[in-house]
């Protein structure tokens, strides 16, 4: 009986040492995981770690009659490789357009004295999510055509998706109203006729803009809303990002 006594005595004692062990195992302090404030290296410029690698294309024919210098921007960073392959190719097909162009301009008949260029570079702008590509194409064709102009690209590196115009501004902006107010400001300052003298009353679906040191530019080609002899012409805008969202600095 005695040792029965004492064995239960020992299991009591095991038991509350074990309850007690827990017990302080819980009550000590939990290591602290600490987390960055605010945004992290990964996220802050998200588009700046877009990896943007240039193709270059060299092509002469006919001595130096044609010649072809193209160097145009490849996206290789994106987890959707559709839509990576999607912008790559909407960049290359207007590229080789105007490459084969110029190569069937020139052939056996061409005089030999004219000369025919068709050079490209590129530009890479980024602010925060936002990334604008912007080709500046320059096209020689011995007086068929002689033009410079830019192409742009704008995606939205966090959603991987295009950008248009709306989507870069706070729903409460009248945006089309507030740029075509100041392209008209800015048109009157420095003289410009735009649209024969009526005056610019609406944005193009697709219009072309670029966002560069946290600035809205927006970009006409040649004579798309005055005379050729202008050229380029673009409007920096005045308005200010907050969150991520252009609105009017007044």
């Amino acid at each position: 009986m005695k040792k029965v006594i004492i064995a239960l005595i020992c299991i009591i004692i095991l038991a509350l040492g074990v309850i007690g062990f827990f017990v302080w195992q819980d009550s000590r302090p939990k290591p602290i995981n600490v987390q960055p404030s605010g945004e992290d290296n990964i996220t802050k410029g998200l588009a700046e770690l877009t990896e943007v690698v240039p193709v270059t294309i060299k092509e002469e024919a006919r001595g130096v009659n044609r010649i072809v210098n193209v160097t145009y921007p490849t996206i290789q960073s994106f987890s959707n490789k559709n839509f990576q392959k999607y912008v790559n190719d909407n960049i290359t097909k207007v590229i080789f357009a105007y490459r084969d162009e110029i190569n069937a301009i020139v052939d056996d008949e061409t005089p030999a004295s004219n000369l025919y260029t068709y050079n490209t570079s590129y530009e890479k702008y980024t602010h925060g999510d936002y990334l604008s590509l912007v080709i500046l194409n320059d096209y020689q064709t011995g007086g068929i055509r002689s033009n410079k102009w830019k192409d742009t690209y704008n995606v939205n590196v966090r959603s991987e998706r295009l950008l248009y115009l709306k989507d870069i501004f706070a729903s409460n902006v009248d945006y089309e109203k507030e740029i075509l107010a100041e392209i008209k400001k800015q048109a009157e300052k420095n003289h410009y006729v735009l649209m024969n003298g009526t005056g610019l009353e609406q944005l193009n679906d697709n219009q072309k803009f670029y966002i560069k040191d946290e600035k809205l530019i927006i970009y006409f080609d040649p004579a798309e809303i005055a005379p050729a002899t202008y050229g380029e012409l673009q409007f920096e805008m005045p308005f200010i990002l907050e969150e991520g969202k252009f609105k009017v600095s007044i």
